[in-house]
């Protein structure tokens, strides 16, 4: 019973509001569908300004800030019970020297008055303009008027004559009667328009609106939490979809208990070739590595992520390996930086407190591994540095040669070339922490062939 009489109170359309009033109810998710990504999740917003669906919730890494988006409902989907049988094409202004003494301002301008509807019967046609409907000009927005007037049975309409006789000088005011629809509107039948009126902003700005959000998203199963053990404390975890890059959010609480809280706890953007194990990320200050991880095809929801405290590989270091492999293309830069810096730390931890035991306990073969396997990778971190320069030095290059073009384009009134120099994903200090892993791995390499010289003897 309760199911059908939310239903039914969907399809009667938004209740009459006072002047100021401003609620909000659970958008449908047929009708918030319609928004950029089909969400199917949200806000329904009824204003004096219309109605809106805040949708699109989405975090950033780069931001403290929670980020939504507000769209206009534009179509029957909108509208109330009510019709006046005008359509409008919002502002217009009037501008004519021989009347601007009676009048010189803006008006709705009636496109069209059906025949039979409140207006038409009532005088109110293409010859008028409309200057206020009950005392108000809504902004001179013809969509926040359109669902104003839907939504009450009767309404005062002050207009101004602008064609035939009279016209710039006669103004009326229309008592209207409006015409109650036999049949209720589609509330899915509208287009979902950004919109974001700035009358609407205190409301958006209140934390209960975000809360209601937050945990209307997370009644979704697609963006439904995972509990995420790390270090002796859950973590829930969501794998959001804004516009870009896939973000995995961390939150202290599941989002569908209505908590208080309206940033997630960390937030990692994910690899654009997805999550694998192996990669590594960071929660916090701490960097973990995936151990498991398991998402659902269909839907894109997180299933399990198992993860575990990142340390150093140093074998692999000692192979030449970078870690750009753990954290997938197009990395951060200072990310990547950090982490090949917080590696050569370690490495040379390595090589004072762990490399002068093992060297005397192993015997000629696994020394002459190991000294093949650190020819190997310095070879392999020195073609790494020079690839990385001759990059730069390209991409040097090209940003030079598009400034030069931009500039003679702008000498000659030609619009600036198109093609633009990609974002950096390298940098010298990138060169210079790998330049210094070749100045360990030289350094242990010494070692080493120190120690296969004694075994050989």
């Amino acid at each position: 019973m309760l199911i059908a009489l939310g239903l039914s109170a969907l399809l009667q359309g938004p209740p009459a509001q006072d002047a100021n009033a401003i609620s909000h109810r659970p958008a449908l998710p047929a009708l918030a569908a319609k928004a950029p990504g089909r969400p199917e999740y949200g806000l329904h917003i009824t204003s004096p300004q219309g109605q809106f669906i805040f949708t699109n919730l989405r975090y950033s890494p780069l931001q403290t800030t929670s980020n939504a988006t507000l769209y206009r409902v534009k179509g029957p989907a909108g509208w109330g019970p009510y019709r006046l049988g005008l359509g409008l094409d919002g502002i217009s202004h009037w501008v004519r020297p021989d009347l601007k003494a009676k009048y010189d301002g803006s008006f709705f301008d009636i496109q069209k008055a059906i025949e039979g509807g409140a207006a038409k019967e009532a005088g109110l046609d293409e010859d008028w303009c409309i200057l206020s409907v009950d005392g108000q000009n809504f902004g001179w927005n013809a969509d926040a008027l359109s669902t104003y007037w839907t939504t009450r049975p009767s309404i005062e309409v002050l207009a101004l004559k602008r064609k035939g006789w009279g016209m710039g000088v006669r103004r009326k005011t229309f008592q209207l009667q409006l015409q109650q629809v036999d049949k209720p509107a589609d509330p899915t039948d509208a287009e979902l328009v950004p919109e974001a009126p700035k009358e609407l902003k205190p409301y958006i700005d209140k934390a209960d609106i975000w809360v209601h959000l937050i945990k209307s998203r997370s009644e979704l199963p697609r963006f439904r939490a995972l509990p995420v053990e790390l270090q002796g404390e859950t973590l829930w975890v969501v794998r959001g979809v804004p516009p870009g890059s896939i973000i995995l959010e961390f939150w202290k609480g599941d989002p569908r208990w209505g908590s208080r809280q309206l940033h997630p706890e960390a937030l990692w953007a994910e690899p654009e070739d997805g999550l694998v194990s192996g990669r590594i990320l960071k929660v916090r200050e701490q960097w973990y590595r995936i151990q498991d991880v398991e998402v659902e095809a269909r839907s894109g929801r997180l299933l399990k992520l198992a993860l575990q405290p990142w340390t150093t590989d140093v074998p692999g270091l000692l192979a030449g390996a970078d870690l750009s492999r753990y954290l997938g293309p197009k990395a951060a830069i200072a990310h990547r930086e950090f982490l090949e810096e917080l590696a050569n730390d370690a490495l040379l931890e390595w090589k004072t407190r762990t490399l002068p035991g093992l060297l005397s306990t192993q015997g000629l073969g696994s020394t002459e591994d190991m000294v093949i396997r650190l020819e190997r990778g310095i070879l392999k971190l020195d073609l790494e540095v020079k690839g990385i320069r001759s990059r730069l030095d390209a991409r040097a290059r090209a940003e030079t040669e598009q400034k030069a073009q931009a500039e003679l384009a702008a000498k000659n009134g030609a619009p600036p070339p198109q093609a633009q120099v990609p974002p950096a994903s390298e940098s010298e200090r990138l060169a210079d922490l790998l330049e210094q892993r070749k100045a360990i791995l030289t350094a242990i390499l010494g070692s080493a062939k120190q120690s296969l010289a004694n075994l050989r003897r």
